[in-house]
Order: structure tokens, then sequence, then C-alpha cells
């Protein structure tokens, strides 16, 4: 059942370093979401936490940009990076604002999870930064 899937959602994200225990005066509730495959997609409610974060302004793409990026090419391919926001480690000082809570057990995130507010432009600022010198001559990134 949906107790199962938690524990073995918390328990990959464990084994994987994503998380770690937490002793934080900090705690959001998890969130269980369907996926349209049907999958469960475990999910952090960090809303309150968000109302008080300063906002990161970092642009994100907007649509009409890219398509105009991509007129007239004539090939095109398609990355989708495995839960990419986990590739972003957290620095050591913010950890503690991640944790949540399961059955009593409380943890705090390594790299960034998802939910976060400033989650999407730091995402964006890291693959810009990675691929700049193929920005908008052979590489477009789009969240």
């Amino acid at each position: 059942g949906l107790k199962n899937t938690v524990k073995s959602k918390i328990d990959s994200m464990l084994q994987n370093k994503i998380i770690r225990d937490s002793h934080s005066p900090f705690s959001a509730a998890i969130v269980m979401v369907n996926k349209k495959d049907g999958e469960m997609r475990m999910c952090i409610d960090y809303r309150q936490f968000n109302k008080i974060t300063i906002k990161d302004r970092y642009p994100l793409p907007r649509i009409d940009d890219t398509v105009d990026a991509l007129y007239g090419l004539k090939y095109f391919s398609t990355l989708d990076l495995l839960s990419g926001y986990w590739q972003i480690e957290k620095e050591e000082s913010d950890k503690y604002k991640t944790a949540f809570i399961c059955e009593f057990v409380q943890y705090e995130f390594n790299r960034m999870p998802f939910g976060l507010t400033n989650a999407p432009s730091t995402f964006q600022r890291a693959m810009n930064n990675i691929l700049k010198d193929l920005l908008f001559k052979f590489a477009l990134v789009y969240l």
C-alpha cells in the first residue's frame, strides 16, 4: 500500500544519499501525488517555507523565445535529466531547512528537492552555466 511506497522511496533516497537523518527545527509534511502513469510521486509540502523564502528572480526561458530560437532548424533532440534537481547538492548550511517528517522520523535533503520555490531558478542557472558556450548555438535549456 501507500506506506510501503513511501518506505521504499525513503529507503532508496537514503541509500543514494539524497536525504539523511535530521534534527532540524523545521519540518514539512509528505504528500503523495498520483502520476499520469499510475505511479505515486512523493512530494514534500514546502508551502509554508516558500512563503518566507527570498525569491530568486533568475529568469526561466519563455516558450516563445525558445520556439523563435528553433525556427528554421532541421534537426532536434531532447534530453530529460533523471531527477535533475537531485543533481544539485545543497549547501551544508541550508540542508536543515529542507527537513520533512515520515512516521516520526525526520529527514533532510542533501540534494535539492522538488517543491522549493527557488528550485527551478537554481536548476536553470546551473544548466545555463554548464552549457554556457553552447547556448543558442547548439543547445537550449527549457524546464
